[in-house]
C-alpha cells in the first residue's frame, strides 16, 4: 500500500513524498520510487557540472532495520538518487499519516543548488569529526543548517550540540532514531552510532519551530539542596511539600495520577522566549519529602512545573503552526520534516493522525515526513515530548 502527496505537476514544486507499507525490501523501495515519480530518473547528483541535485530523506520502521542496506540500496538505482539521510523509528510520519506498528517506509525528496547540500556521511561521535566532514562546505563562522540523526546509545550527543551551540554559526534541528531493535541511520550509505545528517548553507530558505507541548505552572523554584537527580529542598523547603502547593489539592490527593503528567522544566539560559527542557519525575519518597528527576540537577538551578496533557499539547501546537506560518512570510511552503517525541502522537493528541491533522491544516497539506524520536533537536538543544517542524520555504 502506497500513498502520495506529490504536486501533479513537478515543475511546480521539486518536492514530494511517498509513503508505503510491507516486508519485502525490494518491494518497499520499488513502491517508493513510483510513489516519488522518479523511476528510471537520471542521476543529475552524479554529476559534477550539474548546477542542481536531488536528496532524499529516508525513515524506515524499527522493525525494517536489518533491511536498511538493502532498501537505500534499491532506492538509489530506482530514483537515480544518491544523496539520502535519514534513520529509523518505532512509528513514521509521512503526510497526514502516523504509521504505527506496520512495517512501513516514507521519503521526501527535493531539488537544491548542488553546492548547497552535503550529507554528513557519519558516523560522526565528536565535534571534530563533523568539522572535518564539513571543511570545505562550512566554515566555523559561516551561517548553516544541520539536519541531524542520532543514534539513542550516542552518550555525548548534548556535549556534540553545546559546543555547535558555542563555537559555530551553524543551527541545529532533527532527532534521535527510535527502535526496539537494531537502529540505523542513512546518510548515502547505512550507519550506525553516532550522528550523521544533512548540512545545508544559508543560501537555503529554511523556517523552524518547535512546540514543547506543555504548559507551566506559576511560579518558578529554586533547588536549596539537591543530590546527583534528587531534589532535596525547594525554596528552602522540603521538596514534596512545594511540589504539592504547586501542582493544587486535586492533583496532590493522588500523586501517582500527578506523575502522568507533571512533569519539571529546566529553563534554558539566554531564551529570552521562556524555553525549558522537559524531564520526567521518576520517583517521591514519601517519607523524607523527595522528588527524583530524569536529569542530574545542579544545586541552585531554577525549574518549574509543567502540565503535559492533551489540549496544552494542541494549544501549543498551534502557537508553533502561527509562528512559523509568520516566519515564512507568504513564502510557498516546498515540504517538511516533522520530528514528534515518540511520547506524542495518539498517546497525546488522543486519535491516530491527529497531531497531524493540525500541522497539514495549518501548513495547507504539504509533502512532510518525520518519525517519532527518543529525543529531539531544536536550536543545538536536546528535548523531550517536543514536536520540531522544519520547511524548506
Amino acid at each position: 500500500m502506497t500513498h502520495s502527496n506529490a504536486d501533479p505537476n513537478p515543475n511546480v514544486n521539486p518536492f514530494r513524498f511517498a509513503s508505503a507499507r510491507g516486508t519485502e525490501p525490494r518491494v518497499l523501495a520499488q513502491a517508493l520510487a513510483a510513489e516519488l515519480g522518479l523511476v528510471a530518473a537520471p542521476e543529475t547528483a552524479a554529476d559534477p557540472t550539474a548546477a542542481v541535485a536531488h536528496f532524499g530523506l529516508l525513515y524506515l520502521s524499527d522493525s525494517m532495520a536489518r533491511h536498511a542496506a538493502e532498501v537505500l540500496a534499491q532506492l538509489q538505482a530506482q530514483t537515480g538518487i544518491r544523496h539520502w539521510s535519514g534513520g529509523v523509528g518505532l512509528a513514521l510520519i509521512g503526510g497526514r499519516e502516523e504509521l504505527y506498528e506496520t512495517p512501513a517506509a516514507v521519503a521526501m525528496v527535493g531539488q537544491l543548488g548542488a553546492e548547497d547540500f552535503r550529507v554528513i556521511r557519519g558516523p560522526v561521535t565528536s565535534f571534530e569529526a563533523l568539522q572535518q566532514q564539513l571543511e570545505g562546505f562550512l566554515t566555523l563562522e559561516q551561517p548553516g543548517r544541520l539536519i541531524l540523526h542520532a543514534d539513542p546509545g550516542f552518550a555525548d550527543l548534548e556535549d556534540l550540540l553545546t559546543r555547535i551551540d558555542r563555537e559555530t554559526a551553524w543551527f541545529s534541528t532533527g532527532g534521535v532514531s527510535s527502535g526496539q531493535g537494531e537502529v540505523v541511520q542513512f546518510a548515502e550509505g547505512v550507519v550506525v552510532g553516532g550522528v550523521s545528517g544533512l548540512a545545508l548553507r544559508e543560501s537555503v530558505p529554511l523556517a523552524a519551530r518547535h512546540t514543547q507541548g506543555c504548559s507551566p505552572l506559576p511560579g518558578q523554584h529554586h533547588l536549596s539542596e539537591t543530590w546527583r537527580n534528587i531534589i532535596v529542598k525547594l525554596d528552602e523547603r522540603p521538596a514534596l511539600p512545594v511540589f504539592r502547593d504547586a501542582i493544587g489539592e486535586v492533583l496532590a490527593r493522588d500523586l501517582r495520577r500527578a506523575l502522568g503528567y507533571i512533569h519539571i522544566g529546566l529553563p534554558i539560559s539566554g531564551s529570552d522566549t521562556g524555553d525549558y527542557r522537559v524531564r520526567n519525575i521518576i520517583g517521591i519518597d514519601l517519607d523524607r519529602d523527595l522528588l527524583a528527576v530524569g536529569e542530574t540537577l545542579t544545586q541552585g538551578q531554577t525549574i518549574l512545573f509543567v502540565r503535559r496533557d492533551g489540549q496544552a499539547a494542541q494549544e501549543d501546537l498551534e502557537r508553533m503552526l502561527g509562528e512559523i506560518r509568520a516566519q515564512c512570510s507568504g513564502a510557498a511552503i516546498r515540504g517538511g520534516l516533522y520530528v514528534s517525541c515518540v511520547g506524542r502522537g495518539r498517546h497525546q493528541f488522543g486519535n491516530e493522525g491527529a497531531e497531524l491533522a493540525l500541522v497539514q491544516d495549518a501548513l495547507g497539506d504539504i509533502p512532510l515526513v518525520g518519525f517519532f524520536a527518543n529525543g529531539e533537536i531544536f536550536a543545538n538543544r536536546l528535548y523531550g515530548y517536543t514536536g520540531v517542524l522544519t520547511l524548506f520555504s
